[in-house]
């Protein structure tokens, strides 16, 4: 298993295939985690429980650089949390639900 993954695996001894468990809640991964996601709207979002983003379609638009880019989301992959906010706090962000965020 990779030291970034955000499941735990299981097989079954005998039969087909595993079962996989995302435990955000109980055990955080986020310091270890690697996924960055792009919303539908061109907006970077480092971690999909933060409410943070960083539009990177208006710097496209604007005509960024490869390397205005590169330092635009080394800087949001670097203000990373070591870990998302307890479940109370998670449920009072004014985050986007996950069908508006995509993917």
């Amino acid at each position: 298993e990779e030291e970034s993954s955000t499941a735990k695996a299981f097989k079954i001894p005998g039969f087909q295939g595993q079962i996989s468990f995302i435990t955000s809640m109980s055990e955080h991964f986020c310091g270890t985690c690697n996924r960055l996601r792009i919303t539908a709207d061109g907006n970077l979002k480092v971690c999909l429980f933060g409410n943070s983003e960083v539009s990177l379609r208006d710097h496209l638009r604007a005509g960024a650089s490869e390397q205005e880019l590169l330092r635009i989301i080394g800087a949001a992959v670097g203000r990373k949390k070591r870990q998302h906010a307890g479940m109370f706090s998670i449920s009072q962000m004014k985050n986007r639900p996950m069908i508006l965020i995509g993917g």
